[in-house]
């Protein structure tokens, strides 16, 4: 299908990247899937008057995802929640949908904070594709 994909956590930069993303898949003319990692946590019962709320870490993830797609400008999105590594669970999920590229933001590719590792790093040593690195500085500030 030659999906562009992007991976997003609740941060500022993701959503930037994301934004690139979507701008990329608009201008190729496909499908942007949008991935996010989460670690596993137990489920979270919430009483709000009378009624009882259901929340688990899918359920947050999926809610999530679905307000940062709704925010983007590009119309033809799909979205998975994976859980583990987020670098591996990217480059899995670029290799199963046969993609043209991953976006990932630059977070933590400068500085000390490089020598430590990133997702970014992680992600273009890994790529079964190619490995867009969109410039979040803006969005960290």
């Amino acid at each position: 299908m030659r999906d562009i994909i992007v991976g997003i956590d609740r941060s500022e930069t993701a959503r930037a990247a994301a934004k690139a993303a979507a701008e990329l898949a608009k201008a190729y003319d496909t499908n942007l899937h949008v991935v996010m990692c989460v670690e596993r946590t137990k489920p979270v019962n919430i009483n709000v008057g009378g009624d009882v709320f259901h929340s688990d870490w899918v359920t947050q993830a999926e809610e999530y995802l679905d307000s940062v797609v709704r925010s983007l400008p590009h119309d033809a999105i799909s979205r998975s929640v994976g859980e583990g590594d987020p670098a591996k669970t990217l480059c899995a999920e670029a290799e199963q949908l046969d993609a043209r590229a991953i976006v990932v933001g630059n977070k933590r590719t400068k500085g000390v904070a490089r020598i430590l590792g990133s997702v970014a790093s992680d992600v273009i040593k890994l790529a079964p594709c190619d490995v867009l690195v969109a410039n979040t500085e803006a969005a960290a500030d």
